[in-house]
């Protein structure tokens, strides 16, 4: 019993050593791991030694053309809605969608007792009248009625057959214009009421695009001025509204483009309209210029520097004074940038330390 105890000592302390040892060793190599590593560097470290990466552009000299981008709504160079005139049943519909009319071509028909009726009435006046001027006609060739009582005549047939056609028109609807057919709002059997439009004609050998703009701009724009799509076709400025809208205070423009420019009536389009063109100039990406400076990169150097400006659009500005052609500036990454910093240029993948 007591060597039996023994031996279980002996096991306790053994174990109890090695424990010890193992944690021991551990311990070591934990220490010397954490002395061998030196401490990460911070972020100002880094960029001291590296540089703050930046993207930039050269400054460019040549000619520049400032563009201005406008949306509206496309049309016909012309446009015409043929609208009910009466309550009557719809009784035919001639066109549709994409066809091809000419002026006074009959697009739509209506069918109404009332209306027929009147219809009725006033080709039996003007039957009346046909045969009044047929049997005075002699006699008064022949002098046996005055002049005068000629007249009358003469007159009351021209007013029954202006009485017969506006009866007509409330039933036969035609085309005020010729173009192409592009709405038909009305079906056979509908019953409209007077005023509702019916068929939408237009006349698409030009397109019209009608944006509304701000008063600076509209004064900038003369008429003639050229202007394009972002699909590369270009029209020109026809109208410069003479006044604001009093709501808005915005100005209409219409600007033409011809029927292959690929516009659609109906949709609406974005024109780009060149204002201003100098043809030796300095200009940088606009992104370039923040509060009128711009950062310079110089010998992996930042340097901030003023600048007068002049033309801009959306993607570009003139630098009137403050840099030269060919310098750089930063484009990306100023934000991060202080005067006299490192900087490591970064463009289209490839990086480098001085510029």
């Amino acid at each position: 019993m007591a060597k039996a105890k023994g031996r279980r000592g002996r096991r306790y302390l053994i174990g109890g050593v090695v424990g010890i040892a193992v944690v021991a060793t551990v311990a070591v190599r934990v220490v010397q791991a954490t002395a061998d590593r030196p401490p990460a560097p911070t972020v100002e470290e880094v960029r001291a030694e590296q540089g703050v990466p930046v993207t930039v552009a050269p400054v460019t000299q040549g000619a520049l053309a400032i563009w201005r981008e406008y949306s509206g709504e496309v049309s016909g160079v012309r446009e015409a809605v043929v609208r009910a005139r009466t309550g009557d049943q719809v009784s035919a519909v001639l066109v549709e969608v994409g066809d091809a009319v000419r002026e006074g071509q009959v697009l739509v028909r209506h069918a109404g007792e009332a209306t027929a009726a009147r219809i009725r009435q006033a080709e039996a006046a003007l039957r009346q009248a046909e045969s009044t001027v047929n049997r005075m006609r002699p006699l008064y060739e022949a002098g046996a009625i005055s002049e005068q009582e000629w007249e009358q005549v003469l007159t009351q047939h021209e007013l029954a057959a202006a009485d017969l056609a506006a009866v007509q028109d409330v039933v036969v609807l035609t085309s005020p214009l010729s173009g192409t057919v592009t709405e038909v709002l009305v079906r056979p059997g509908m019953i409209p009421s007077a005023g509702d439009p019916l068929v939408r004609v237009a006349d698409l050998s030009e397109f019209i695009v009608r944006a509304r703009i701000g008063a600076a701009d509209a004064a900038a724009i003369r008429e003639g001025q050229t202007a394009r799509l972002p699909s590369g076709a270009t029209g020109a400025v026809r109208r410069i509204a003479l006044q604001a809208d009093p709501a808005t205070r915005l100005v209409e423009i219409e600007v033409a483009f011809p029927r292959e420019s690929g516009l659609i009536a109906g949709t609406l389009a974005t024109v780009q309209i060149q204002i201003a063109e100098r043809d030796n100039t300095l200009w940088v990406p606009r992104s370039a210029v923040r509060d009128g400076r711009v950062w310079i990169v110089a010998g992996g150097v930042a340097q901030s520097r003023a600048v007068t400006t002049g033309l801009e659009d959306a993607t570009r500005i003139e630098i009137v004074d403050g840099v030269s052609a060919g310098e750089s500036v930063v484009v990306e990454g100023g934000s991060l940038l202080s005067e006299g910093a490192r900087a490591r240029v970064v463009n289209g993948g490839s990086s480098s330390g001085d510029v």
